[in-house]
C-alpha cells in the first residue's frame, strides 16, 4: 500500500508542475508548419500582473484518491468509512484549487501599436525566468497568431 500511496503522490506532483509552465517560446504541435498570421509593432506600454491557474478536475481525481488512501489508516469500522470519505472529499477539493495557487505566475500586460493601425492592442504574456518582462517600452515586436498569440522580439 505504501508504494502506492508514492506513486500516486509523484504523479500528482507532476501534474502540478506541468500545469505551472508557460513560456510563449513554447509552441503548440497545431502551430508546427503550418502558416500563421503574424503582425508587427513596437511596445507603447508595459503593466505587470499576475496570471492566474486553472482549477484542475484531474487534479481533484488525484487529490480524493490521495485523501481516500490516507483515510484508510485511520480507525476502523464506520470511523473508517466516515474517514475515507472526509479525505476523499478534503482532497478532491485540494486538488481542484491548489492547480490554482500553484499555476500562478508573474506576466505583464503589453500594450502594442501594431504597424499600420491605429489602435493598439493588449496582450498578457508571461515573465521570463528572472520575473522580468521580455520587452521594454520602445521594442520592436511581432505578433505570431497561432493556437495562442504570442509576442516575440523583432530583429529588424
Amino acid at each position: 500500500m505504501a508504494i502506492i500511496k508514492k506513486i500516486i503522490v509523484i504523479l500528482s506532483l507532476t501534474t502540478f508542475i506541468y500545469s505551472c509552465s508557460s513560456n510563449p517560446y513554447n509552441v503548440s504541435k497545431d502551430d508546427a508548419q503550418v502558416v500563421l498570421n503574424t503582425d508587427t509593432g513596437k511596445i507603447i506600454d508595459v503593466v505587470p500582473v499576475k496570471i492566474k491557474g486553472d482549477p484542475s478536475e484531474i487534479a481533484a481525481t488525484i487529490g480524493g484518491l490521495i485523501g481516500g488512501i490516507a483515510g484508510q489508516d485511520v480507525g476502523s469500522g464506520k470511523g473508517q468509512e466516515i474517514a475515507v470519505i472526509v479525505g476523499s472529499t478534503i482532497g478532491g477539493v485540494a486538488g481542484y484549487y491548489s492547480t490554482v495557487k500553484l499555476g500562478e505566475h508573474n506576466g505583464f500586460q503589453y500594450t502594442i501599436k501594431i504597424n499600420g493601425e491605429t489602435k493598439p492592442i493588449g496582450l498578457v504574456q508571461g515573465a521570463d525566468k528572472e520575473k522580468k518582462a521580455i520587452f521594454k517600452i520602445g521594442d520592436k515586436v511581432s505578433i505570431v497568431y497561432g493556437e495562442q498569440v504570442r509576442v516575440l522580439p523583432l530583429d529588424n
